[in-house]
Formats: C-alpha cells, structure tokens, sequence
C-alpha cells in the first residue's frame, strides 16, 4: 500500500511516528497523523486545515482537554496532564501503529480506490482520519468544535496550489 503514497503522504506517515515518539507514547494514533499533516502544513490540504484554524498548537490543546475529560469521566482528577509512559517506539524498530491509525490507513486507500486515483495523497489521508466515527479521534474533533463531516468536506475542497 505505502508504494501508492505520494511522497508527502509518505511523510506525512513517516512525521506522525516521529511525533509519537517525541512525546512518548506507545504507539502512533489517528491524532498523530492529523497533527502531521498541520506540522508544518506543506501542501494544500495542511494549509487548508491551518487556515480553518487546525494548528498543531490548537490541535494538542484540543487533545490535552480531551484526555482531561476522559479521566474525569472516569473518576480521576488531575489539575495536569500526567507524565507520558515510557516510549516502546525504538529507532531502527518497526513503528507500531494504533487501532485508531490502521483504521484511518486503511479508509485512506479506500478513498483513493473508490475516485480510483492511482496515487494516495494527503486529502486522502485526511477524509481517512475524518472517517472515524468511534473513539478518541471524533471526540477530539468534538473538542475542536468540529465533526469528521466537517473535515471530509474540507477534504474536498482545499485551497489549490
């Protein structure tokens, strides 16, 4: 499949592990591909996202609260966020991906299949993370005041080049 990517989605993919690993986590998650698509925006599709006000900034505060919500859904407060587990994402390693991840590749290249596009580009990549309709990722859509709709739409219409 990854031979279909374009070369900024391949990067795309390939940031979103390394944002995983900056901060610890486990393994990449749907959000760590939405944030590399913004950080930094280099086609029409992040900028698009940027210009509808989906920074990384915004995006990671947006996550913070999400995560706050959950636990006290849950029964635990905290006035911080807790310190990050420790990294199984190793250099030189295969990168591991999340339920969240696989299900947002994996509606990315039904996306290109069903416009039969040849390559796999961002906006594909995008209506894929929009697609999920369990889970973290539309909650933090939520808490970003936004839906997977929202975003599928922005999909189809980026600025142009």
């Amino acid at each position: 499949m990854f031979e279909r990517f374009a070369r900024e989605t391949r990067e795309a993919v390939r940031q979103a592990a390394e944002l995983a690993e900056a901060e610890h986590a486990a393994m990449v998650e749907a959000e760590h591909l939405l944030l590399a698509l913004v950080s930094p925006a280099r086609d029409c599709v992040g900028r698009a996202l940027v210009k509808a006000g989906f920074t990384s900034e915004r995006i990671n505060a947006a996550r913070d609260r999400e995560f706050q919500s959950a636990l006290a859904a849950v029964g635990v407060a905290t006035d911080r966020p807790a310190p990050p587990p420790p990294s199984r994402l190793r250099r030189g390693r295969t990168t591991r991906f999340a339920p969240s991840a696989k299900l947002a590749l994996e509606r990315t290249l039904l996306a290109a299949t069903e416009e039969e596009e040849r390559r796999i580009s961002n906006r594909h990549l995008l209506v894929g993370i929009a697609g999920a309709d369990v889970g973290r990722t539309p909650a933090l859509l939520e808490e970003l005041g936004t839906n997977g709709s929202a975003l599928r739409r922005l999909a189809e219409t980026p600025e142009s080049e």
